[in-house]
């Protein structure tokens, strides 16, 4: 194994500085800290973590950061309550900001102090997990979830669940059912779009037009509802895959004088307890993700030990909770222009 004698030997400078580098000292001019990193990465040297720097474990977005949302927000909720019960603290690492070019991912998570990483990852950028995967770096994807045999996976099986709140719906007598997706995929919501098109599909009832895709927030949620009642054929009911979303579109609808549930129905999702916010409370697939970020950080502080390996652990699950935004077919539907103009619609 390369030790700091090689790395030092390698990039014509002391050990001292080696040790400056791969610590994250910020006194080691750029050239010098690039050359280091550098012999770094050809030696293939792993820092030994010593007793300080071993106590981190981190949060790592491989793509955009989304801790404002309600499902981040609840995972960090349980990642923290954890962290508090064990020896370990907790580091947000900027991958994007803070990595060298020429350091692995390993050696960047080395000199940043840190043993494991969770990693909270979407379809888009699962190629920067798969890399850590690669390297054998103790890592556990949240929220996104797909063949690696190095990766340990947390998450909640939210399919099942989603077939049952459609099923509820078209046993309301819907037809024309919506379903509004996240701008941005992971494997959880790839598996609520899998679940409304193939059991629309099985009734004979999936039209393509009625599938929207929205950033996940309030004001989205809005501009979504306006959009769906003022198209030809609106919908009688949605699936909306998002808590902001589903908030904000039930709020544009008493704007619109849209009466929820007896003109439109709605199936929303939520990550907490955000179906308690609106009037009337929200049906939605619920699911704990407080108790999912709480397991993940678990299940990881097991992989730095070796006590798990790489494998998919389906750690929750979620289900459907009927409230009071879903009801019976309307048996006028109606069309409302943005201006709050209402339409009759032929069947």
């Amino acid at each position: 194994m390369t030790n700091i004698r090689r790395v030092a030997q390698k990039a014509g400078v002391s050990i001292a500085t080696v040790s400056r580098v791969v610590n994250g000292s910020t006194a080691v001019a750029p050239e010098l800290r690039d050359r280091v990193l550098e012999a770094v990465s050809r030696c293939g040297y792993a820092p030994t973590i010593g007793r300080r720097s071993a106590a981190s474990i981190a949060l790592v977005y491989t793509g955009p950061f989304s801790v404002g949302s309600p499902y981040d927000a609840a995972c960090l909720d349980g990642i923290v309550s954890a962290m508090l019960e064990s020896d370990s603290d907790l580091k947000i690492t900027h991958l994007r900001r803070d990595k060298s070019a020429k350091e692995t991912y390993s050696q960047f998570f080395f000199r940043k102090g840190i043993r494991g990483a969770i990693l909270r990852s979407t379809s888009a950028d699962r190629d920067v997990a798969r890399m850590i995967g690669d390297e054998g770096f103790p890592a556990v994807v949240l929220g996104d979830r797909f063949d690696h045999s190095r990766l340990v996976f947390a998450y909640n099986e939210s399919r099942s669940a989603s077939v049952e709140g459609i099923e509820h719906l078209i046993s309301l007598g819907h037809q024309r059912i919506a379903f509004a997706a996240n701008d941005i995929d992971d494997g959880d919501h790839l598996d609520r779009l899998a679940a409304y098109r193939e059991t629309l599909r099985a009734h004979g009832i999936y039209d393509k037009q009625l599938e929207f895709r929205v950033p996940a927030h309030r004001l989205d949620g809005a501009q979504l509802m306006r959009k769906m009642m003022s198209i030809s054929a609106p919908p009688t009911a949605v699936f909306i895959a998002d808590p902001l979303t589903a908030c904000g579109a039930i709020n544009e609808a008493h704007k619109l004088g849209l009466q929820i549930p007896d003109e439109m129905s709605i199936l929303g999702f939520d990550d907490s307890d955000t179906r308690f916010s609106v009037v009337p409370t929200m049906t939605a697939i619920c699911q704990d993700s407080r108790e999912l970020g709480r397991l993940a950080y678990e299940l990881l502080v097991q992989r730095c030990e070796g006590a798990v390996d790489g494998q998919p652990a389906g750690l929750g699950k979620a289900w459907l909770e009927i409230n009071h935004t879903t009801a019976r077919v309307p048996a006028k539907p109606v069309r409302i222009m943005p201006n709050g103009e209402r339409l009759l619609v032929e069947r």
